[in-house]
């Protein structure tokens, strides 16, 4: 486990952090309206999994304008989140934490600070549709009785093309680190 560390909000904290959130569609009055319950965090797999930096902590860092927190370590735990939204479903003030993880994602994209398997994963989506391909997927369907393709981007070329054009007009276009044609 790390050593505790004092945070000098004088001197760490970043007032306009909060207008990062709210572009990146966070409703800063929800956000500030969590009652720090660790509701979230009884539910959260980073938790679960020991991770120190976990939703609630998210949350909190983000009320207090902890940005460089998070672009710092690129492997902090918003890259750990597993999607489950757990989080959100068991929040009694309607804080959505998963929409902060994600949102805070986006931020740290902008700012390329990321771990290195994220240009893998936002790669395979651009290609194919989802973020993660497991290798031989079309056999393991099959052995459970699915179509080798699934019914998603990846089996419908014409929708897959779609997509792209669609990602190519946002914000996508300009954090790809890859070509995009």
């Amino acid at each position: 486990m790390a050593e505790a560390r004092i945070i000098n909000l004088v001197e760490e904290s970043e007032p306009n952090f909060s207008d990062e959130l709210k572009e990146a569609g966070i409703d800063i009055k929800k956000l500030k309206a969590c009652i720090k319950c660790s509701e979230c965090a009884s539910v959260c797999q980073m938790a679960l999994a020991g991770l120190e930096f976990y939703s609630n902590k998210i949350v909190h860092a983000a009320i207090l304008g902890l940005r460089e927190m998070f672009l710092d370590d690129p492997s902090s735990s918003v890259w750990g989140c597993q999607s489950c939204n757990r989080c959100v479903e068991i929040c009694p003030m309607d804080v959505k934490p998963f929409e902060i993880v994600m949102a805070i994602r986006r931020i740290c994209i902008k700012e390329y600070a990321f771990p290195p398997n994220v240009i893998d994963g936002l790669r395979n989506y651009y290609t194919m549709g989802h973020a993660v391909i497991v290798k031989g997927y079309e056999k393991r369907r099959e052995k459970v009785g699915l179509p080798p393709v699934p019914p998603t981007l990846i089996g419908n070329e014409k929708m897959r093309k779609r997509f792209q054009e669609i990602l190519k007009n946002t914000v996508f276009a300009e954090i790809a680190l890859f070509s995009l044609d």
